[in-house]
């Protein structure tokens, strides 16, 4: 019996070894080197350079001392959807197709005024289709649904990465909406991020409720400001969702609106309020915001519907949290943009369906919104900067919770994780660190100068957290996509091709900042600006009124309009165009039905203005930036370079965006594909 026991002991070693080695690679095993990315949106390294050596930065400063710390060259134009495009994709826009925010479609069949229409360049979610429908009376149930497309083109580094056996985790890398999934036999799960909608389909739209407001809801960019009265102290108010596609579309081929109504009762003294929506109650003080509040659009439909019997949806679930601005003498409140409930979600937000539940239930309901800092509402009004940096807050403890989270469960692989605040705290506050910007208030004078720094600061901690997870053979990557700078003054660029005869209105019109070339004469107009940065010639056979034709007369239009704008001057003598970029030049693999013929790279203070952006003709060339907006980085690409600090040396002096999705392949001695343009930053020259 003993020698036969220790006979066992070999064989039962053995398969433990091998049960071992199984499960090391079932499981990845924990001494495999991993990569962490880190990206922090809008960093600037003038900025980053400035706080490290007034060591305000430690765990970045010394996270430099032992790798590298290099400005990223950015892309052109130097916006969000472009340059996280070129690190998904690691290559330039003539391979991903993303050229600006906004995209047009040139041909929409509608001539006339909207004879070019804009659209979000990332993605378009379509709706429903009722072309397979079963019609019960007032309703027309369709069979086959409308989805979220994605308008990226090209390959992604974590498909590549997954199937080389890569697991991989992405948190809201921006440009990811819908969420391309990744196959292979490595695990994947990525949470969508800038370009998700909210429930209704737009980048976030707030309200804000007011007895000031007219009877009719005031409509203006990016919400609505309603009516709300209170008789004894209690009012009843609406919040209004997406169109209900359940219901059969008048003649006129409208639907109504979901709508929810919520109810408020004021304490007659006290400060305090008690809101009442769906299966919550929540009583507020002035000053405080709600925690998430799930809810649901009833469409209407019976639950014992063909529909409900599919186990297709018959109500549409959100999430939303409120404000209360004041109680008395008037009762103020904000409700924030709808978002996707990510338990119970809309529309996908996330690959696999399953994992935005997942973190929900590990750490809490949480923004779903693209592009959750709600700076319309503090634009508009509706929120204050106090009110506003408290929502920011409250995004940003949302991600962190997210962010350990993400740290205790990473044990192999890639982990891309993206925080936005950088990038926004610094397009809201930008004026109170810059004395000579024209939308200063005097009466705040610099309450809210260090809001940036503090953003920097906060950062930094979290910097500390990531380098403090890290095993010794990790790699970890920062970086941002651009930089900033200041948005003193703005162009208008369609102004100026009016002003200088490539843009006609139509007889007895005037110009109006009306979007989508309102009074424009097409039969006459050559070239157009539409987006932040892009202008267009009116090509024929192109755009569906194109008038100039290719080849020499297209060419010399160009030349013309590039002489003109880099000649073009503000009322003090300053240039207000660096760079005029040629399209065909940068990116010689652009689709010519998207990509724009210039980009124009605004000088150091200027940018392209609001209405210029969606179509607009305004009535002079300049003006003075009074918005809150006050920074900026859609400019000429070299003045806005983004950040790159890392603990690995960087062997290539001019590194660029393209060039971290073929690092993060090369961590993993993945081979690029030929579509990717860019370098491994650690190779070996």
């Amino acid at each position: 019996m003993r020698r036969t026991r220790l006979l066992l002991i070999p064989l039962v070693l053995g398969t433990l070894a091998v049960a071992w080695l199984g499960s090391c690679k079932l499981s990845r095993c924990t001494t495999e080197p991993r990569l962490l990315v880190l990206g922090f949106d809008g960093m600037d390294p003038k900025l980053l350079e400035r706080w490290m050596g007034q060591n305000k930065l430690p765990q970045f400063q010394q996270l430099a001392d032992a790798g590298t710390f290099k400005s990223l060259a950015t892309s052109v134009p130097p916006q969000s959807p472009v340059a996280w495009s070129n690190v998904i994709s690691g290559a330039a826009s003539g391979t991903h197709q993303i050229f600006d925010f906004i995209h047009r479609d040139a041909s929409p069949g509608s001539g006339g005024a909207w004879a070019v229409q804009p659209y979000l360049s990332t993605s378009r979610v379509e709706a429903p289709t009722h072309d397979w429908a079963i019609e019960l009376g007032k309703w027309s149930l369709p069979l086959t649904g409308g989805k979220p497309v994605q308008l990226r083109r090209g390959e992604t580094f974590w498909q590549h990465l997954v199937s080389h056996d890569v697991d991989t985790t992405i948190y809201r890398i921006p440009a990811n909406y819908p969420t391309l999934d990744a196959h292979g036999s490595g695990h994947f799960a990525c949470l969508s991020g800038m370009g998700t909608p909210d429930l209704r389909g737009t980048y976030g739209e707030f309200t804000a409720f007011t007895p000031d407001a007219p009877l009719r809801p005031r409509q203006v960019a990016g919400g609505q400001f309603v009516n709300l009265q209170l008789w004894d102290h209690r009012g009843t108010g609406k919040l209004t969702g997406p169109k209900n596609f359940m219901r059969k579309a008048d003649k006129q081929r409208r639907r109504e609106s979901l709508t929810i109504e919520f109810q408020v009762v004021r304490d007659p003294q006290a400060e305090v309020a008690k809101i009442t929506i769906g299966r919550h109650l929540t009583v507020l003080k002035p000053g405080e915001w709600s925690d998430w509040l799930s809810i649901d659009f009833e469409t209407g439909v019976p639950a014992s519907s063909v529909l409900g019997m599919m186990g297709a949806p018959v109500s549409m679930p959100a999430m939303v949290r409120f404000y209360l601005k004041s109680v008395h003498p008037k009762l103020e409140l904000y409700a924030s943009p709808l978002n996707i409930d990510p338990i119970r979600p809309a529309t996908p937000i996330s690959s696999p369906d399953g994992f935005a539940r997942q973190v929900a239930l590990a750490t809490g309901l949480y923004y779903t919104a693209g592009i959750p800092q709600d700076t319309k509402a503090l634009r508009a009004g509706a929120l204050d900067e106090d009110a506003f940096l408290e929502q920011v807050d409250l995004v940003l403890e949302e991600r962190i919770r997210q962010f350990r989270y993400a740290l205790d469960h990473f044990e192999t692989g890639c982990l891309f994780f993206y925080f936005g605040a950088p990038d926004l705290l610094s397009h809201m506050f930008w004026r109170d660190q810059d004395p000579d910007h024209p939308g200063r208030e005097p009466e705040q004078g610099d309450r809210y100068a260090k809001v940036i720094e503090d953003c920097y600061v906060r950062m930094d901690s979290l910097v500390g957290e990531a380098v403090e997870a890290l095993r010794d053979q990790d790699t970890i990557i920062v970086l941002s996509d651009h930089g900033f700078t200041s948005f003193r003054r703005a162009v208008h660029v369609n102004t100026w091709l009016m002003d200088n005869g490539y843009l006609v209105l139509k007889p007895s019109t005037a110009p109006t900042e009306d979007p989508v070339f309102r009074n424009v004469d097409w039969s006459k107009t050559r070239a157009y600006a539409l987006g932040i940065n892009s202008l267009f010639v009116n090509l024929q056979d192109r755009e569906s009124t194109g008038i100039v034709a290719p080849g020499p007369e297209t060419e010399q239009l160009l030349d013309e309009i590039t002489e003109g704008l880099l000649a073009l001057r503000d009322h003090d003598g300053c240039r207000a165009i660096d760079t005029v970029y040629r399209v065909s030049d940068i990116s010689p693999g652009a689709d010519p039905e998207l990509s724009p013929d210039l980009i124009v790279g605004y000088a150091d203070h200027y940018r392209g203005s609001w209405s210029t952006a969606l179509g607009g003709i305004a009535l002079v060339q300049f003006e003075d930036n009074l918005d809150r907006w006050s920074g900026d980085h859609c400019v000429a690409a070299h003045l806005v370079p983004g950040i790159l600090v890392t603990n690995r040396n960087v062997t290539i002096d001019d590194p660029g965006l393209p060039d971290i999705g073929v690092t993060i392949l090369g961590a993993f001695g993945v081979q690029p594909p030929d579509s990717m343009a860019g370098r491994d930053l650690f190779s070996q020259p």
